[in-house]
């Protein structure tokens, strides 16, 4: 259990007793095992994982478990000096079983997760290439009049044959287009709309997330805005190796959209990591004091919302130089 060793390593030099793990993502980063309901990692000289009776299967693990009916009668955490997870701690839980204790942040389990080895790399890159073949056949059968909701439905369950999704696809036509995270509607698609397409697959836990922007019959303005997204990505994405600020990739992308008008129709951070979770460590935006990592794996989506919007985001494993994992095309024919 080297990543259960590191993190004990960890937790010493912060001075701290113990780790109070209840995220599933973090459990399942430490042990190997993703439980389905509420669980608990205790991570002490000897840890102990605290399951619940509908994980009561998962056995032959490196570390002790405990299956448990009642959590408030059996859950004990006897040290004075506990680390938490500062994203994912309830009032509830703090004041059952926390509450008179010295608490500080398990932030360290977001720095060991932030770099990708290569387990890690070969199941987001299988995840990547199930979401890439599921917008190629997309592409295929969007056509005048299917709805926003129709192609959701398709995008599902071509996803759901092969893995399962990352999170709920976005399809945004027309108006619809330019509100970032929008739900698809019962809205017919016309000839001239600009379609932006957000999806991505899981495979093993670990996500992928790739967008296009596309139209059955592109207008000169939807070229126009296209291309000036297109050259901010691509800046972006060129400051994204290891050893530069993470802002600099932030600060390129509304660069190019400042020089030509466009960066108050510029909604949202430039990217994010991802892995386990869709967004995690970094966030890439103008606010970062953080520096790229050789091993991280980034989103750069930079997006233009006007009347219409226009999206184009790509995954980028960071390293001397940055290599973009997406290999589906974003010029636009």
């Amino acid at each position: 259990m080297k990543r259960v060793k590191e993190a004990l390593e960890k937790l010493s030099e912060k001075g701290l007793e113990c780790g109070v793990i209840t995220k599933p993502e973090n459990i399942y980063y430490l042990t190997g095992v993703f439980p389905s309901a509420f669980s608990v990692l205790l991570l002490k000289e000897d840890p102990l994982l605290y399951l619940s009776k509908m994980d009561s299967h998962i056995k032959n693990i490196d570390i002790e478990t405990r299956i448990v009916e009642n959590f408030k009668k059996e859950l004990k955490i006897p040290f004075k000096k506990v680390g938490v997870e500062e994203d994912s701690l309830s009032f509830r839980f703090y004041k059952t079983y926390l509450k008179g204790k010295k608490i500080d942040n398990l932030d360290f389990l977001i720095e060991m997760r932030r770099k990708k080895d290569n387990k890690e790399l070969k199941n987001i890159k299988k995840a990547l290439n199930i979401a890439e073949k599921c917008l190629e056949e997309v592409f295929y059968m969007i056509e005048e009049g299917k709805t926003e909701m129709e192609i959701s439905a398709y995008i599902l369950s071509f996803i759901r044959k092969k893995a399962d999704i990352a999170f709920m696809p976005i399809v945004a036509s027309g108006r619809n287009s330019s509100i970032p995270h929008h739900s698809p509607t019962k809205r017919k698609i016309k000839r001239k709309d600009a379609i932006i397409i957000d999806l991505g697959a899981k495979v093993n836990y670990y996500n992928s997330d790739i967008t296009r922007t596309v139209s059955l019959d592109p207008s000169e303005k939807f070229l126009e805005l296209y291309a000036i997204v297109l050259e901010a990505q691509k800046q972006a994405i060129n400051e994204c190796y290891a050893g530069n600020e993470i802002k600099k990739a932030e600060e390129k992308a509304r660069e190019v959209l400042k020089e030509y008008g466009v960066e108050e129709y510029y909604l949202h951070a430039c990217g994010h990591g991802i892995g386990l979770e869709v967004h995690e460590y970094p966030k890439i935006s103008k606010n970062s004091k953080e520096t790229f990592e050789e091993g991280m794996v980034v989103t750069v989506e930079p997006g233009i919302y006007k009347s219409f919007g226009i999206r184009i985001e790509d995954m980028v494993l960071v390293g001397k130089k940055p290599k973009i994992l997406s290999r589906l095309g974003r010029v636009l024919p």
